[in-house]
């Protein structure tokens, strides 16, 4: 007989089996809601850090412009534009990257500095423009700032699609496989009870004919 989508037998054998892996599937389905619900909790947390650290960031980039807007008033595009060159090329920026892995995500630890390459310095020490000095600190702080964001967005990304992926697979479980395995079993049960039955009424008949000749 043809039972769900392939041919099983009747048989206590294969009811057993069909059982044992509407238990396993069961089973797997509260540990999927277990870890579901620990992604959750952790989105949550990710999404509130996300927002905080994304507030942070364009705070610190507004200000970074303020004052790049302030030293483009005092000195000028083209002088600012000929420091910054200088600056850029005195900095060479080292990033190292290392993933670990937490419920099931490889979370990015990104470490970024700025080595100083030379130590020269960008202009001339008697007419130093104090307020470039705190613009590219703000600049540097931006920088990390911009880091630490990509690192929490990369981290929620990942976590929002292993929550939808594991709510697909309860999902499955839950309208398929579950209630398959689960008519499955019950149209068996109800096979053998039939046959049982039939046993009972062959083995009745049986007694009969023998007791009528005796």
């Amino acid at each position: 007989m043809s039972l769900g989508f392939k041919k099983i037998k009747p048989t206590k054998p294969e009811l057993d089996a069909l059982k044992r892996k509407l238990k396993f599937a069961q089973r797997g389905k509260h540990l999927l809601e277990l870890k579901k619900q620990q992604i959750f909790y952790r989105l949550q947390n990710t999404l509130n850090k996300y927002l905080e650290q994304f507030k942070k960031t364009r705070n610190k980039i507004i200000l970074s412009y303020e004052y790049l807007n302030k030293c483009y008033m005092q000195y000028g595009k083209r002088r600012i534009r000929i420091i910054s060159e200088f600056n850029r090329i005195s900095y060479e920026p080292i990033i190292k990257i290392n993933f670990i892995n937490e419920l099931g995500i490889d979370v990015p630890i990104i470490d970024l500095k700025l080595y100083e390459k030379e130590k020269f310095p960008s202009y001339s020490f008697q007419d130093t423009p104090i307020i470039f000095d705190t613009l590219t600190e703000l600049m540097k702080n931006s920088l990390n700032e911009i880091v630490n964001l990509a690192k929490i967005e990369y981290e929620l990304f990942h976590l929002a699609s292993l929550y939808k992926r594991i709510q697909r697979r309860i999902k499955a479980l839950e309208s398929k496989i579950i209630p398959q395995l689960s008519d499955n079993i019950r149209s068996i049960e109800e096979i053998l009870e039939d046959l049982e039955q039939e046993e009972i009424i062959q083995i009745r008949k049986i007694k009969e004919l023998n007791e009528k000749k005796e």
